[in-house]
């Protein structure tokens, strides 16, 4: 989630003019070459241009851009960073939200003399699943994971990063067929140390960091439905405990290394799927991993326990437009009529650039386990 506070602007400031009833919205778009760096502010982007997040996704931020072909875009290197602004007193409050590769899709004539495009785009996930190996790709045993991560990043020209280091290494040798993405194979690394997969924020930047549970991490925002509530009417609410597991099995099995194995069972007497609230076991298909350690692959089973569980309650409801939301924010949501008073982490959103314009949100209940 992005800080609210911003632009000479506080938290408590920024939040007042989210929440208030007369709240003024505009937005903006810059061009950037191919090294993120500035050349122009657009002026040719129309309405109907949109954004959309989803954290299971291999792109996992994406946009929609309604362009008028003018000649100031290079669709095959330039790229765009939208702004959301807001109205403050004296000023704005500005929030990025990502920076987007362009598609190159067939021009139309309009009814006047303009020519229009209809841009799909892609954050900068698109550059490491485009580049792929040449050769069998094999690292060494020994190597630093995260180290090896900042060389395939570096190699496929991404110099903006923020990657959290590790002394861990590869303890035994590891390769890749040919023609493996630079992203799968980053993404099989920071795995076998249990960080999350590789996520590109608002600003454009490269995030490697270890995963934290939803369950340890504090909520960071409250929506209420209240007298100041942001929230629209028709919010939905899922509630599915039939087929989720509360036992799981994860293993290591590779030709040089001994065999891993780490057991998890959900034995809380709080938690509606637990073997003590069912009275039973319901165990998850044993899956193969790669994991750096035992201690790794302890923490990864819990993992797997926590987000298999996870799935179990979730709610889709809409909001003005808030621009702070980012990469897998955890947040309260307090709602009156659904009889919802809890912690949620957010799997998706997505809203069209129009001041008017509702956010849709997809979240999942943060539970214990």
């Amino acid at each position: 989630m992005l800080s609210l506070s911003r632009n000479g602007y506080t938290a408590d400031d920024v939040k007042k003019a989210l929440h208030a009833a007369n709240r003024q919205l505009a937005f903006k778009y810059e061009l950037l070459d191919n090294t993120n760096k500035h050349k122009a502010w657009l002026t040719n982007v129309m309405p109907g241009s949109k954004v959309a997040y989803n954290v299971f996704n291999e792109i996992k931020r994406t946009a929609t851009f309604q362009i008028r072909d003018d000649g100031s875009i290079n669709f095959l290197s330039d790229r765009i960073k939208p702004w959301v602004l807001l109205r403050m007193s004296g000023g704005w409050a500005e929030f990025p939200k990502g920076v987007f590769l362009l598609s190159t899709p067939k021009r139309s004539a309009g009814a006047t003399s303009s020519v229009f495009r209809n841009i799909e785009a892609y954050d900068q996930l698109q550059v490491l699943k485009d580049d792929k190996v040449e050769d069998r790709y094999t690292i060494v045993a020994g190597t630093n994971y995260i180290t090896r991560v900042k060389t395939l990043l570096d190699n496929a020209g991404i110099t903006l990063q923020n990657l959290t280091a590790t002394d861990k290494t590869l303890p035994a040798d590891r390769d890749w067929e040919p023609g493996t993405s630079k992203l799968q194979i980053i993404n099989d690394l920071l795995g076998a140390i249990n960080y999350r997969s590789l996520w590109f924020d608002d600003d454009g930047f490269a995030i490697a960091q270890p995963y934290v549970s939803p369950t340890v991490r504090a909520s960071e925002y409250t929506y209420k439905t209240d007298k100041e509530s942001v929230i629209l009417p028709g919010a939905e609410h899922e509630l599915d405990l039939f087929k989720i597991p509360n036992k799981w099995v994860l293993y290591v099995s590779e030709a040089d290394r001994s065999p891993l194995r780490s057991v998890y069972t959900n034995t809380n007497a709080n938690s509606p799927t637990s073997t003590v609230s069912r009275g039973r076991i319901i165990m998850a298909d044993p899956k193969q991993v790669d994991a750096a350690d035992q201690t790794t692959l302890d923490t990864l089973v819990q993992r797997e326990a926590f987000e298999a569980s996870q799935v179990y309650e979730a709610v889709e409801f809409e909001t003005g437009i808030m621009p702070f939301h980012s990469d897998s924010d955890v947040f309260t949501l307090e709602h009156t009529k659904l009889g919802i008073s809890a912690k949620f982490s957010e799997v998706s959103w997505e809203f069209e650039f129009r001041a008017t314009a509702p956010m849709k949100h997809r979240i999942r209940r943060v539970i214990t386990i």
